[in-house]
C-alpha cells in the first residue's frame, strides 16, 4: 500500500503533506546512485583517466598561468574535495603557486562574500591562492575576444583571458536554458559581461519549448561554438544525488567529459512518469536562496502539465526575489515574448533584458497552468504580481487540498527534488 503522507525539504525546514484518500497520485524522488565509498579516490581516478583530453599535467606546461574557474554558491559542487586532488598536479606540473588562482564564476549573481568563499572552497585553499568574485558590470575588468551571432560583443572577465590554461569545475544537473549545467557553462556565461548573460537566457525566452533535460540543446551547442573561440582547456564535473553527495566524476574535454557526465545524471535526475498529472507540486530543494533561483523547478513540471493545470510550488526564497525584482514584472506581462523579440531586434541589452528573458520564460509557465508559491520568503502581492498565487509554507497541505478540489478525478504528481528532477516519459506511458 502507498504511503499517503510524505515529508518535503524546503531550505532548512521539512513539511508533512498527505495526499487525501481516493485521489490517485505518484510521488518521485531522483532515483538511488551508487555513492564511491572513497569520493577522492573518484575524482583522481577522473584525473587519471580524462574524458577527450590528456592528463592536467599534459595540458599544463611549467612557468604558465592557470586559471581556475568554480561554480558559485548557488551550487552544490564539492569543489574543496576535487581541487586538493587537482592543485597539486598542476603544480607538480611546474606551475608556481603564485600564477594559479581561482574564479567564482557569478553569470549574474550578486558577489559571494569572503566567508561563502571560504565555505565553498575551504580555508586552506582561500588561504593559499588568489581568488577573485567574476566581473559582469565593469568595463575595466572585461577584455573583448569576439562577437556573438547577435552582433554582441562576446567580453571575458580579463584575469581569465590573461591566463595561459582555463579549468572549469561544476556540476551536471538539468537547466531550463542550457538542458543540462555543466561543462562550457562556466566559462560562458559563467564569466562574462552582463550583455552576454542576457542574450544567453534570451535564447531561452525566445523558444517555446522546455529545453529542460533537453541533452544537445541549441542553446548548449551554441555555447559550445563560442567556447571554442575563448578557449575553456579541461573542465572537472561531478554529479550528485539527491542528498547532495557525490556518486560520478567527469574529467577533460569540455564537450565529451561533460556528456559523460550527463549519461550519468539523466539515471538520477529522470523521473519516471505513469501518467500525465493534472495537478503536481513540486519542491524547489536543494534550490533555496530566491525565487531567481527557486523558480528553475516549475520548468520540468511545465513540460507534463496540460494547459490549465495546478502547479504548487514549494520553496524557502530565504533571500526573498533574489537579484533581479524585475522579474515579477516581466512574469504579468501579457505580450512578454513579442517585446522581448522587439528588444531583441533593436539591440538592446544589458540587465533588464536578462531579467526580462527570464521573465518570459517563467511567465509562460505561469500563464500555462494555475501556478501557486508556497513560500514564507515571498508575499502575496509580489506573487500577484507576477500572476502566481501564494501560500504560506504553513498552508501546504491546505494549497494542496484547495487545488485538487479544482479538478475532477485528477492524478498528483509530487517531486520532492524538484529543484533537478527532469519528468520524462515512461514507454508504456
Amino acid at each position: 500500500m502507498e504511503h499517503r503522507t510524505v515529508s518535503l525539504r524546503c531550505g532548512p525546514n521539512r513539511y508533512e503533506v498527505t495526499v487525501p484518500e481516493g485521489v490517485r497520485f505518484q510521488y518521485a524522488a531522483l532515483r538511488p546512485a551508487h555513492r564511491p565509498e572513497d569520493p577522492a579516490a573518484a575524482v583522481r581516478a577522473a584525473l587519471d583517466h580524462p574524458v577527450g583530453a590528456p592528463p592536467i599535467e599534459q595540458v599544463v606546461r611549467p612557468g604558465q598561468k592557470v586559471c581556475i574557474i568554480s561554480d558559485d554558491n548557488t551550487r552544490m559542487t564539492p569543489v574543496p574535495l576535487i581541487l586538493r586532488e587537482l592543485l597539486p598536479r598542476i603544480e607538480g606540473a611546474g606551475v608556481p603557486r603564485e600564477n594559479i588562482f581561482i574564479v567564482m564564476a557569478l553569470g549574474s549573481h550578486r558577489y559571494m562574500t569572503q566567508e561563502e568563499m571560504v565555505s565553498k572552497l575551504g580555508q586552506d585553499i582561500f588561504d593559499r591562492y588568489r581568488v577573485y568574485n567574476s566581473e559582469f558590470e565593469n568595463p575595466d575588468q572585461l577584455v573583448q575576444v569576439g562577437s556573438s551571432e547577435l552582433g554582441t560583443p562576446i567580453r571575458v572577465f580579463a584575469p581569465a583571458m590573461e591566463a595561459d590554461v582555463r579549468i572549469g569545475i561544476g556540476s551536471v544537473v538539468p537547466h531550463g536554458c542550457m538542458g543540462w549545467s555543466g561543462g562550457a557553462k562556466i566559462l560562458y556565461p559563467g564569466i562574462t559581461a552582463a550583455d552576454i548573460v542576457s542574450e544567453f537566457h534570451v535564447m531561452q525566452g525566445l523558444r517555446n519549448e522546455v529545453l529542460l533535460g533537453m541533452v544537445e540543446a541549441p542553446t548548449r551547442l551554441a555555447v559550445e561554438k563560442w567556447t571554442e573561440q575563448i578557449g575553456l582547456d579541461y573542465i572537472v564535473n561531478t554529479v550528485l544525488d539527491e542528498n547532495m553527495q557525490l556518486c560520478h566524476v567527469s574529467a577533460g574535454h569540455y564537450v565529451q567529459a561533460q556528456r559523460q557526465a550527463v549519461s550519468h545524471a539523466r539515471q538520477i535526475y529522470g523521473i519516471p512518469l505513469r501518467q500525465r498529472p493534472d495537478v503536481v507540486l513540486t519542491c524547489a530543494y536543494p534550490i533555496h536562496m530566491d525565487f531567481w533561483q527557486c523558480g528553475k523547478a516549475a520548468y520540468g513540471p511545465a513540460s507534463v502539465l496540460p494547459q490549465g493545470g495546478e502547479l504548487l510550488l514549494l520553496a524557502a526564497c530565504s533571500e526573498g526575489v533574489g537579484p533581479h525584482p524585475k522579474i515579477l514584472d516581466y512574469m504579468g506581462m501579457d505580450q512578454g515574448q513579442q517585446e522581448l523579440e522587439r528588444r531583441v531586434q533593436t539591440r538592446q541589452t544589458g540587465e533588464d533584458l536578462l531579467t526580462m528573458a527570464v521573465g518570459v520564460s517563467m511567465g509562460r509557465v505561469a500563464r500555462q497552468c494555475r501556478m501557486t508559491l508556497i513560500s514564507d520568503g515571498m508575499t502575496q502581492a509580489q506573487c500577484a504580481q507576477a500572476g502566481m498565487w501564494h501560500r504560506a509554507e504553513s498552508q501546504l497541505q491546505q494549497a494542496l487540498e484547495e487545488a485538487l478540489a479544482r479538478r475532477t478525478d485528477p492524478f498528483l504528481l509530487i517531486l520532492s527534488e524538484g529543484g533537478e528532477a527532469v519528468p520524462i516519459w515512461e514507454t508504456s506511458a
